[in-house]
């Protein structure tokens, strides 16, 4: 065995070890990143259920602390009191049932996933924060069973004492109603005629309420005693409401009969100004609103003698502002009509000057011209011969632009076609191998592949101008024979 094969199995015995011990390496790294990771998730799944467990625990010490207050407000209030906070503690403990049942399967002898330990003890958790807004929601309602037990008697006294100094204000609003009787009309007091009569009606029931709010006191019917209570404050409040209208009531009369007085002299002037406008510009809706304005303004009742100042500033007001939006209508449809008119003129000049154009390259050109260029021309003389005959400007003026825009696309079509007509298409039935009738029937003088249609209407202008000056020099022979 020479040096060289020595040196080869030595090699690749070097190699076999190293290969050998990079896979050995690989797999243990590979072993322990796996078992980082088993040991990561137990990890977290030992906190999951320490994390349920602590909130199953604080949850039910919760509920029987809960069970415990429910059980001492039943004796102090009754059971009639209490009856709506027990389906709150019921629901509570539901849901408490339910997380129990979970953490006993996650802890029974049957070996678990670990799916199903993750999921069972996230459902742990939830179930106990749903347990706890329900305790949340008794805590509050026996914090409000307390509340009512304590300020009951005090409300009952305040209402007392709010339903003797109401009352002593009736007799002056009686005074009050009787006295304005004699300043404004009888349908100007509707709103407070009955003020005191409702208002004393109101505080005998406030009066009822509060002494049977003191009976339910005394036999420990808390809730009935505070909606008594709660009764005969509304009561009273609405009583001190309609008392306090009737004293209000002159002061917005007066407010009212001043208002009136300012929008009686500017409609009397806007009423001159309407009446001054030319009798065509006042009929329709001007005039209506001045008859109407003159109608409200006539009701008013004279000087000092009762009336109903609200009403009638409202009905003067809104005659005035018809009257304001008719003159504001009729000025803006006259400006309109003014600028309508002052466009008439370059409307039409424009559309005539379309459609000369139009007829020109039509009445040049004839059979190369298509349906589409004539029907736009067609068109266009009948919307500007509309235009002429209208009688408002505003009318006329769209007709006229009308007529413009389609005469222009009309000399557009007759355009397009002429240059297509250079190809042989004729709309007449016939062929046309070129323009003019010397042309038609000579291969020699057709359009060529490849001219564009700007040559073949230059050919066309030529032939125009050709025939032209030999129509004039045939004119010029017709004077000498």
């Amino acid at each position: 065995m020479d040096a060289g094969q020595i040196v080869g199995i030595v090699t690749g015995l070097v190699v076999v070890v190293v290969l050998v011990t990079a896979v050995a390496l690989w797999s243990v790294r590979r072993r322990r990143a796996a078992r980082g990771r088993a040991q990561d998730l137990e990890a977290d799944l030992q906190r999951l259920a320490v994390e349920a467990g602590s909130a199953l625990v604080r949850s039910d010490e919760r509920a029987r602390l809960a069970e415990d207050e429910l059980s001492f407000a039943q004796a102090e209030l009754g059971e009639r009191e209490t009856r709506e906070l027990a389906p709150t503690l019921r629901r509570a403990r539901e849901r408490l049932a339910e997380a129990f049942h979970l953490n006993q399967l996650l802890h029974d002898h049957v070996p678990d996933t670990d799916q199903h330990r993750r999921e069972w003890s996230a459902r742990v958790v939830d179930l106990c924060r749903s347990a706890d807004g329900s305790l949340d929601e008794l805590d509050r309602g026996l914090a409000g069973l307390r509340q009512t037990v304590r300020s009951t008697p005090e409300v009952v006294d305040r209402v007392d004492a709010e339903l003797a100094r109401v009352r002593d204000g009736v007799p002056a609003a009686r005074t009050d109603v009787d006295r304005l009787r004699g300043l404004y009309a009888e349908r100007a007091l509707l709103p407070v005629a009955d003020n005191p009569e409702q208002a004393e009606r109101l505080l005998e029931f406030a009066g009822r309420s509060t002494a049977a709010a003191r009976k339910r006191l005394t036999t420990q019917q808390v809730a009935e005693a505070g909606a008594a209570a709660r009764a005969a404050e509304e009561a009273v409040r609405r009583a001190e409401g309609l008392l306090r209208a009737v004293d209000d009531y002159e002061a917005e009369a007066l407010r009212a009969e001043a208002a009136l007085g300012a929008l009686v002299a500017e409609s009397r002037a806007e009423l001159a100004q309407a009446r001054a406008l030319p009798a065509g510009v006042r009929a329709g809706r001007v005039d209506d609103a001045v008859a109407a304005l003159e109608e409200a303004l006539a009701t008013l009742p004279a000087p000092g003698a009762p009336g109903d100042p609200v009403s009638a500033l409202t009905r003067v007001r809104e005659a005035n502002t018809a009257l304001d939006d008719a003159v504001a209508e009729q000025s803006e449809r006259d400006e309109r009509l003014r600028r309508a008119s002052a466009h008439l003129g370059p409307a039409l000049d424009d559309a005539e000057r379309q459609l000369a154009t139009a007829r020109s390259v039509v009445d040049d050109y004839r059979a190369p011209v298509g349906p589409d260029a004539r029907t736009r021309l067609a068109e266009a003389e009948r919307e500007v011969a509309q235009a002429r005959a209208a009688e408002d400007p505003e009318r006329g003026v769209a007709a006229a632009r009308r007529g413009a825009a389609l005469a222009a696309e009309a000399a557009t079509l007759a355009h397009r076609d002429i240059a297509r007509g250079g190809q042989g298409q004729r709309w007449d039935g016939g062929y046309n191998g070129g323009y003019g009738g010397g042309w038609q029937g000579d291969p020699r003088r057709r359009q060529q592949p490849g001219r564009s249609g700007s040559d073949v209407f230059g050919a066309v202008l030529g032939g125009m101008v050709l025939g032209g000056i030999l129509d004039d020099i045939g004119d010029i022979g017709d004077i000498f024979d």
